[in-house]
């Protein structure tokens, strides 16, 4: 995976953002400039998903770190997990689960394999606004993915040929502090996410009116510092 520093001054507190499937460090430094939720900490950002190997200078941080805090969002939820941290002080998921892959815990495996097998910029335009439904238009430009769609695809290759390696989930050292589901998310539905995080025994926070996009919703910056 790849990593960019959006705020870095060996400040002791690192919070590391795990961004969805076919995202760039965009939205994060948009966060990061608009929220003071994140004030106080040393942000990097993940994304790009073709190598689940975490880049030597995160490794490096956390090592060093007072603490370290995850925010993980969509498909970053399961790559997060299988990243090899050993302590992580705080964890949230918002609108993903650990089984990206799955009928009733996450995406059903006929839509994870009609999206790759259609994937092109005609499909990736309706990707997106089913993602960012009622998400402000200025917000929609700043935060959007400048990747290409033939680079997207290839890291949704790569994922899918992970996930049917045949190899077990590995279990992290850690655990989720919470999860945040959308009720309009139309990616991973919500009922998937109830089910995924019950089982998984971690306690979630529904917003009824939220997409799969969630960054921009009313209270979810409080709920993440909560």
């Amino acid at each position: 995976m790849k990593a960019e520093w959006i705020v870095r001054s060996d400040g002791g507190r690192l919070l590391l953002l795990f961004n969805g499937w076919g995202m760039d460090g965009r939205v994060a430094a948009s966060l990061a400039l608009s929220s003071s939720a994140l004030a106080g900490r040393d942000i990097a950002v993940l994304y790009d998903y073709r190598d689940l190997s975490l880049p030597g200078c995160i490794s490096e941080a956390a090592a060093s770190a007072d603490s370290v805090e995850l925010l993980a969002w969509s498909m970053g939820v399961w790559a997060a997990a299988r990243a090899g941290f050993g302590k992580v002080d705080r964890a949230v998921a918002l609108n993903g689960t650990l089984w990206s892959r799955d009928a009733e815990r996450g995406i059903p495996p006929e839509v994870f394999t009609g999206t790759l097998e259609s994937w092109d910029d005609g499909n990736r335009q309706r990707f997106e606004r089913r993602m960012m439904t009622g998400v402000p238009p200025e917000l929609v430009e700043s935060v959007r993915s400048q990747r290409s769609s033939a680079g997207q695809k290839a890291e949704l290759q790569a994922i899918a040929e992970a996930l049917s390696a045949g190899q077990p989930e590995p279990v992290p050292a850690w655990r989720y502090s919470k999860a945040i589901a959308g009720g309009r998310d139309q990616i991973f539905r919500a009922g998937n996410q109830r089910r995924a995080w019950q089982e998984a025994g971690v306690p979630v926070v529904e917003f009824p009116d939220m997409p799969h996009f969630p960054f921009a919703h009313p209270g979810v910056w409080e709920e993440l510092a909560a």
